[in-house]
């Protein structure tokens, strides 16, 4: 159950990140293109690829967790013995998925405000529950990325535990 999850969140944070960096580029071109050669510009661009990286960020780095990017400082890690080396990996990971939890309520919390002010963006005129709302899915991605990672890692017996081991993809 928890590989078809996995794997549909990784096509679902890839799509996001590659949809919404590609129309980021996009929209930066066409806006260069046009204020150099025509002597014009899109008032939104700007407004639009800054709103388009944010979430191409945000999803990418949920992705991150997945294979293992943020996860710690390897080095340091696989230089100490296998019980202090989990032991180690294990804090790390528990408070990483601390703070991304609270990331995740933070978030959720600022989308429901945004939503209840009914604010829009000046040059989209989307509502910014709508942009924010980029940081509790993508936090709950990256959360359930963590969690795994630490499930793997707890799972492991002390000597036999290997960092390599435990943040090659699942």
């Amino acid at each position: 159950m928890f590989e078809k999850i996995d794997r549909y969140l990784e096509i679902f944070s890839t799509v996001i990140m590659t949809v919404t960096m590609s129309a980021a580029t996009l929209v930066a071109f066409v806006n260069v293109v046009l204020r150099y050669v025509f002597n014009m510009s899109l008032t939104w661009a700007g407004e639009a690829t800054s709103y388009l990286f944010i979430w191409s960020a945000l999803f990418g780095a949920a992705y991150g967790f997945k294979i293992g990017m943020h996860l710690g400082v390897t080095i340091l890690i696989q230089s100490l013995r296998p019980r202090v080396a989990k032991w180690v990996l294990s804090c790390s990971l528990t408070i990483i998925l601390g703070y991304l939890i609270c990331l995740i309520f933070w978030g959720y919390d600022f989308v429901v405000f945004n939503h209840m002010m009914g604010m829009v963006s000046v040059d989209l005129e989307i509502s910014y529950w709508i942009i924010y709302l980029c940081v509790p899915i993508a936090m709950s991605i990256a959360s359930y990325q963590v969690l795994l990672k630490l499930i793997k890692t707890l799972r492991v017996p002390g000597d036999q535990f290997s960092y390599d081991m435990v943040m090659k993809e699942h």
